[in-house]
């Protein structure tokens, strides 16, 4: 830290073209400051993030939002299938998508089993990336974050499976989110499984 400081007095004292010395050295610590602190991106991509669901929701309001941002993270889900694979069992999909998920969130799979209609997992969320930004940043949860997480979620597990995929979630607190995912054989328009 002591040559961050001889830096920046450094810098304080050099011409900028114009610029006071003062404000370009308070600008200059600030900088500094923040890339010491936390990663100068997170504070961007939180700016941006709660910006834009500011516009949305005010334009749209909340529940529209919410079905705007489960309708992106699926579609990011099923894009992202196709990279980690498609029809394969629901166990496999789980732990792929853990796998995937690790620089975003630390998921837990629990008990899993198999259902009359397809397959059943418990799974737990550590360490939100969404969570922690809103956290950080002093922002409530916002619901259409969480949305597109359980948008992408079923997306990426229903093109992996070839089933019909639904996450209930239930926020247990800031540091996890307690889910069941359910996944049930698509059915023919006849009925038939």
């Amino acid at each position: 830290m002591r040559e961050i400081n001889v830096l920046i007095g450094l810098l304080s004292h050099a011409n900028y073209d114009g610029y006071d010395n003062n404000v370009k050295y308070l600008f200059i610590k600030d900088e500094v400051r923040n890339m010491t602190s936390e990663p100068i991106a997170e504070t961007g991509y939180m700016v941006l993030i709660a910006g834009l669901l500011e516009i949305l929701e005010s334009t749209n309001g909340l529940e529209v939002t919410e079905e705007m941002m489960h309708t992106n993270g699926k579609r990011r889900g099923e894009h992202i299938a196709r990279k980690l694979g498609e029809y394969i069992d629901p166990e496999r999909a789980l732990e792929r998508l853990v796998e995937h998920s690790k620089p975003y969130y630390t998921i837990e799979i629990g008990r899993q089993s198999a259902t009359r209609r397809g397959y059943m997992a418990e799974i737990r969320f550590k360490d939100c990336m969404i969570k922690k930004l809103c956290k950080n940043r002093g922002i409530s949860i916002k619901n259409p974050l969480c949305a597109n997480t359980k948008g992408f979620i079923e997306g990426a597990l229903s093109s992996m499976t070839c089933m019909e995929v639904d996450v209930d979630t239930t926020i247990v607190d800031w540091n996890m989110c307690e889910c069941i995912v359910d996944f049930k054989r698509k059915q023919n328009k006849i009925g038939f499984v």
